[in-house]
């Protein structure tokens, strides 16, 4: 990640900070009034400690990821924030996770088993949310008689484990959407293990992003879902506007703005002038606009994965195809005169946002 701009980099992504704050202050008020806390996860950025500061600044009472690493240097940088990884630990990676971590989701006794080691080794009690699947088949225990069994192992015999909650994923794999049933049925294994341990669990968490769709529409979810992991919908709403209409008042979708530089420009038909299997063996079908003024961006899918996930701010702009270091551009449309050296401007869903930060080559202007 180039950060020290002494000269022009592109392509370059220009990240505010105030905005992905304010973001995070919305989300995190509206779910407050279903009495639900977030934990806000920062995968997409690599692990950037800015965003991290503006989520837990914006209200975020945990910030999470994916990666070990990223959580390292969370916690280098901040001891005091919670950490909370949401991919189930590597039994290899036990020993780091209880150590920059303090709490992670989990749903193989194997792994439950080493981290108790791993913590009793560092002199540490290490939390843990296991997980159920309640449909989406990607990770969690698959039945509530097995869940119930872990969470008592961690309660009576893992002593340098604490069981926190208990959560469950969704539209990850499968697709499946939170509802009313799914939930119940996390909150109703919730209750029962409740019953048994003779306490309440302090986290029973109701999915990602994608439970917003219920939250923002104000539909009835069980009074125990007081917990979501949110991500993306906090930086980068576009896609739960786009893909799950979902608008919520005072979300800006404005906090990151990627821009390269123009290396040609001409007239050339729209149709292609022989086989029509790409660099990546796809068959793509143009359609034929007759000849169209065409402009290559320097950015590709090297850069930023899938070039049709960008969305340029010039209305006048489309992207057409790409290459691994190539965007290609119809221009006709635009009322601006395009030449090589001009820059052009794109908001992007979420795939190619996370791209920007996993590679070194976009730069990053804060």
């Amino acid at each position: 990640m180039i950060t020290d701009l002494k000269y022009p980099v592109y392509p370059v992504l220009d990240v505010d900070l105030a905005v992905i704050k304010e973001n995070a202050q919305v989300i995190c008020t509206l779910c407050a009034a279903r009495g639900i806390t977030v934990a806000g996860v920062v995968k997409f950025s690599d692990g950037d400690f800015a965003i991290t500061r503006a989520y837990a600044d914006g209200g975020c009472e945990q910030i999470a990821s994916s990666r070990t690493i990223h959580l390292e240097r969370i916690k280098e940088a901040d001891p005091e924030i919670t950490t909370m990884l949401i991919r189930i630990p590597m039994l290899s990676e036990a020993d780091r996770v209880v150590q920059c971590c303090d709490i992670s989701l989990n749903s193989e006794e194997s792994v439950l088993r080493r981290l108790n080691e791993a913590a009793r080794e560092h002199d540490k009690v290490h939390s843990v949310v296991l997980m159920q699947d309640v449909g989406d088949r990607r990770e969690g225990v698959y039945g509530r008689e097995r869940l119930i069994q872990l969470a008592l192992l961690v309660e009576k015999e893992l002593k340098n484990l604490y069981l926190m909650g208990i959560g469950a994923s969704f539209a990850c794999v499968s697709g499946v959407l939170p509802d009313w049933d799914n939930l119940s049925d996390l909150a109703e294994s919730a209750a029962q293990i409740e019953k048994l341990i003779g306490r309440k669990l302090e986290v029973v968490s109701g999915g990602s992003s994608i439970t917003l769709t219920m939250v923002a529409a104000g539909a009835p979810i069980p009074s125990k879902i007081n917990h979501l992991r949110i991500g993306g919908a906090i930086a980068n709403p576009i896609g739960m506007r786009v893909n799950r209409g979902v608008v919520i008042d005072g979300m800006r979708e404005d906090a990151f703005k990627l821009t390269a530089e123009i290396v040609e420009v001409g007239e050339k038909p729209s149709p292609p002038g022989g086989s029509r299997k790409n660099w990546s063996g796809n068959i793509i079908e143009f359609e034929d606009k007759g000849v169209r003024k065409r402009a290559i961006a320097a950015v590709g899918s090297q850069d930023i994965g899938d070039c049709s996930q960008l969305i340029p701010r010039d209305p006048g702009v489309e992207v057409i195809a790409g290459s691994s270091d190539h965007t290609v551009l119809d221009v006709t449309e635009s009322e601006r005169e395009w030449k090589p050296g001009d820059t052009v401007s794109f908001s992007m869903f979420y795939m190619p946002l996370l791209q920007c930060f996993s590679t070194s080559h976009v730069a990053m202007r804060f």
